[in-house]
Formats: C-alpha cells, sequence, structure tokens
C-alpha cells in the first residue's frame, strides 16, 4: 500500500455548529486560540486576592502611580483593594455606603471622573437590581468617592421624578445616567455629583420609549457617546445650550442581551444580541460567525442571560463572551472572535466560571472574578501568566487540546479506509504532549479512540523525532493534547504519514 505525507492543514477556528463530518475548522478544542492560523494555548492565571467577601456584581479598575485600584460591587457590599506593578495585593478596604439598598439581584456600574469642585478624581459607582432582568424598571443608587481613598461612599441626589435604572457613563465633563422609559440624564458640567442642577447645564431627557441599558464614550469632536436600549441602539451629541445634548437613533429593532456584553475594541464596539452578535464603526451590522453562533445561542442558560460579560484581549485580537452555559448558573464558558484571524473558536472557563472580567493596560491582561467561594471568600485572577493555574504556592497544570477536521478519502472519490503509521510532530513546546487518533467508519458510526501517545519536548534519539502507530478509520482526525505543569505548545506544520486500507465496507 502506497503511504502519502499529508500536511495536517485544518482551518483556524472550533466549529461547533454543523456536522462533524461537513466541518473544515478544528473539530474541538479547550484553553486554545490561533495565531498566523495555528493553534496556541491560551496563557495561565495568577491569583491575586482571595478575599472578597461576596460574589463579584460588578468589577473596574483605575490605574494611578503604577497601582491599579479596583473596585468590586456584590449584593450587600463594595470593596476595594490594589494591585501594585508586580500585581501583588493590598490589604481590602470596604467602602460600602450606608444607604446602599442590599440585593441578591444587585449588578454594579463604574466610572471615572475628576470634579472641578472639589478637585478630586473620583470613583462613581451605579448600582440597580438588574442582574436577574436586564430591563427592570425599579430602583437604582448613584455613589461617589476619590477612587484611592478608603471612606465608604456616599450618595448623590437625582432630579425628582429622574430614574437611573441603567447605569452611568462619564461623558467629559458631564456625568450621564441612564434608565427606564428611555430616560438620559447628565450633570452640570464638571461636576459629576451634582444631577440637580437644572438651570447651570444639568438636564434629563426622554430620548426613546423603552429602558437604556448600557452607554459608552463615542470618537467625536465634542462630547459623544453611544446608548443601548432594550431595542435600539442611540448616539449622543453635544450641541450646546439651551438643548445640550443631540440624541438619534442609529439602530431601531435591535437587541442586546446584557449591560455587560459591549466591548470597545480600538473605537468600534462589540456586543451581544438577543439572537446574534454585532458591531458598530458608524453603521450597526451583524459579525458573521457560521462555527458556534448556534452553539452559544442553543446553549445559553437563557434565565442567567444578564450574567454575560465580555472581556477583549488585545494582544491576541480576541474579544471573550463568557456566559452561564446548559443548567449553570454563573459564566461557566466562553466564546471567542478573534479579529485578526477572522474566526471563532470557544472554550470552558477555569476553576468553575467566572463573574467579570476587565482587561488592564497596567497587566496587558485581564483581571477576572471567580464565580465560587474558596474558604469563604472570592478569588480575583490575573490572566495571561505564564502557562500554569498559580494559587498562592500552589502550581497547577492548566489542560490544554485541540482535535482537527475529519481526514477521509471520499473527498478523492475513494472509498477505501485510510491508515496512518506515522506522525512528524512540529510544534513550539514546553513539557510532554500527547496525541491521540479518533474517528468513524461513517457519519453515524461509533467513534473509535486510539491509546494514547506521548512525546517530549525534545527528541533524544530518533524514536522520539516522530510517532509511530497504525490506526485506521474510514473518517480520521487527530487530538493532540498539553497537560504538565510548565507545559506550553504553539503548533507549526505538523507531517501524517497517510495511506489507503484494505477495508472498503461502510459499518464499523
Amino acid at each position: 500500500m502506497t503511504q502519502k505525507v499529508f500536511a495536517l492543514d485544518t482551518k483556524p477556528g472550533i466549529q461547533r455548529d454543523g456536522t462533524v463530518f461537513a466541518k473544515d475548522f478544528y473539530n474541538d478544542g479547550l484553553w486554545v486560540r490561533f495565531q498566523r492560523g495555528l493553534p496556541r494555548k491560551i496563557g495561565g492565571y495568577r491569583m491575586v486576592a482571595n478575599y472578597l467577601s461576596e460574589v463579584s456584581r460588578g468589577f473596574s479598575t483605575f490605574t494611578q502611580q503604577n497601582l491599579v485600584y479596583c473596585h468590586s460591587g456584590g449584593s450587600s457590599i463594595l470593596e476595594r483593594f490594589y494591585l501594585d506593578s508586580s500585581a501583588d495585593c493590598s490589604l481590602l478596604v470596604d467602602r460600602t455606603p450606608t444607604t446602599l439598598v442590599a440585593s441578591d439581584d444587585n449588578e454594579w456600574d463604574f466610572d471615572y471622573q475628576y470634579d472641578s469642585s472639589s478637585e478630586e478624581n473620583y470613583v462613581i459607582a451605579h448600582v440597580a437590581p438588574n442582574l436577574s432582568i436586564t430591563n427592570n424598571d425599579a430602583g437604582g443608587q448613584i455613589f461617589y468617592g476619590n477612587v484611592t481613598g478608603t471612606d465608604p461612599l456616599a450618595e448623590v441626589t437625582l432630579p425628582s421624578g429622574a430614574n437611573c435604572t441603567g447605569g452611568i457613563v462619564a461623558l467629559h465633563p458631564y456625568l450621564m445616567y441612564y434608565g427606564t422609559a428611555g430616560i438620559i440624564g447628565w450633570s452640570k458640567p464638571g461636576e459629576p455629583t451634582n444631577l440637580t442642577a437644572l438651570t447651570e447645564g444639568a438636564g434629563v431627557a426622554r430620548v426613546w420609549g423603552q429602558k437604556i441599558i448600557k452607554g459608552l464614550p463615542l470618537r467625536g469632536s465634542a462630547p459623544s457617546g453611544i446608548f443601548w436600549a432594550w431595542d435600539a441602539v442611540i448616539r449622543a451629541t453635544f450641541v450646546g445650550s439651551p438643548t445640550y445634548w443631540q440624541f438619534d437613533v442609529i439602530a431601531s429593532d435591535c437587541s442586546i442581551i446584557s449591560a455587560n456584553s459591549v466591548v470597545d475594541y480600538d473605537g468600534v464596539f462589540y456586543w451581544a444580541g438577543a439572537d446574534r452578535f454585532l458591531m458598530y464603526n458608524g453603521v450597526v451590522r451583524e459579525i458573521q460567525n457560521s462555527l458556534n453562533l448556534n452553539y452559544f445561542f442553543d446553549g445559553l442558560n437563557k434565565d442567567q442571560k444578564s450574567k454575560v460579560f465580555a472581556v477583549k484581549v488585545p494582544r491576541y485580537g480576541e474579544i471573550w463572551w463568557c456566559y452561564p452555559r446548559g443548567e449553570a448558573t454563573e459564566c461557566s464558558h466562553a466564546v471567542v472572535y478573534n479579529i485578526r484571524e477572522n474566526t471563532w473558536y470557544d472554550t470552558e472557563l477555569p476553576k468553575n466560571g467566572r463573574t467579570n472580567g476587565v482587561h488592564v493596560n497596567q497587566f496587558s491582561a485581564p483581571l477576572t472574578t471567580g464565580a465560587y467561594e474558596e474558604n469563604g471568600k472570592y478569588l480575583v485572577w490575573l490572566h495571561e501568566q505564564g502557562v500554569d493555574e498559580i494559587n498562592g504556592s500552589n502550581i497547577y497544570p492548566v489542560k490544554s487540546y485541540f482535535e482537527t477536521a475529519d481526514i477521509s478519502s471520499v473527498a478523492q472519490g475513494s472509498n477505501q479506509w485510510i491508515r496512518v503509521n506515522r506522525v512528524e510532530p512540529d510544534f513550539i513546546q514546553k513539557g510532554p504532549m500527547t496525541l491521540q487518533v479518533t474517528g468513524r467508519a461513517n457519519p453515524r458510526a461509533s467513534e473509535v479512540y486510539s491509546e494514547m501517545f506521548s512525546f517530549p519536548a525534545h527528541a533524544d534519539n530518533v524514536q522520539q523525532q516522530t510517532v509511530m502507530l497504525k490506526e485506521q478509520r474510514r473518517e480520521l482526525r487527530f487530538r493532540f493534547e498539553s497537560n504538565a505543569v510548565g507545559g506550553d505548545y504553539q503548533m507549526g506544520q505538523i507531517i501524517g504519514h497517510i495511506g489507503p486500507s484494505d477495508r472498503t465496507i461502510l459499518g464499523g
């Protein structure tokens, strides 16, 4: 039988939608990303704080003098700590406002703004019981305090009849707040805590019929912002006295799945809608996703969809949408859109999931908050740190694998099984890896798995330079895995020695 040498070429991305046999992309993967069209392990993560009193329902950072000040809001508490340039953590400070209305449904929103009257940088914190119902129309409080301070935050007074069930956003020199029935209000310029000076520049306007869910700054020559209503996208532009702001509907009959599902990536906004992924770069348009659109929306726990959050990893061109999958009540999985590679993939999240995430320029990496308590406290993790899980003095391996698309002779018009006798691994590799062959006799047959073949990072003899095996399938795939402390890999051009087998029957 004639053996041929094949490069194991598979398109970048992990395809979950459609049948296995119809896929041209990788079939499966865990904690793997794509760079230059090839798989590589996602970085490790390090525990940087282990004493949050409550699960985080809002997390934000502010960097000053190489210190990253972190505020985390829970159902009944607001806590602050800082990280130094080595990501070493300070003591925790309780900054809970005395007038906070506690609720298991509390969800927090943060921004930062300079106040000209006090000459202080303020952290502005918004909280409302939106966690179970994104379009909730009750509650809402705004608090403020010096961003580096330790005192409890003070409450901001709202104008009579106004509401702030949605959130806040700083459009300097204004603080904007928004909520039910399309209400958007703004502060006196330069004084973000003064919302009641309606004759001195502050104001309130009804700009839409349904609730405003999210607001972010928008690039422009004047203060401007973009707001997501329950069913529309609205642009705000400063026009000066007497109306101050002009509000334009960019897109109607649109949607947003949660307040934290939006990412600003280089001035372009990406978010998850109710049934598709969308972006705004001057116009609203859908992001093409033929790999895991159904996987995400069919697998999403819709009763917990308001917990979906997005975080970016600019070094690798990624946007992660973290979501509760199946019966999970916290975000247990993520789908990833890679802007540079123009592809999609997914992964299970580590340590039983995450509740929030924010990219921090100081570390060029995301900070995330743990979903479940350990020893009575909740942990904060810094990602893209080495290749392992580091929890205090304990170091654990991070499992990562990928599985190729089907290889078959059917595409060449042959009905023969194929046999693989040898694989030539090509990796930038640390630690041992394993190779397993899987596949089927036909699309409805059971999977048949080979034994696990191991190969080291460095070949000490001729026998270790290739992986010798003897497997045959009619539809055949390769699965590579790294699961060792210090383990890492970047795939290159893998060569398989593949030829026809003597079996031509369909069953198996």
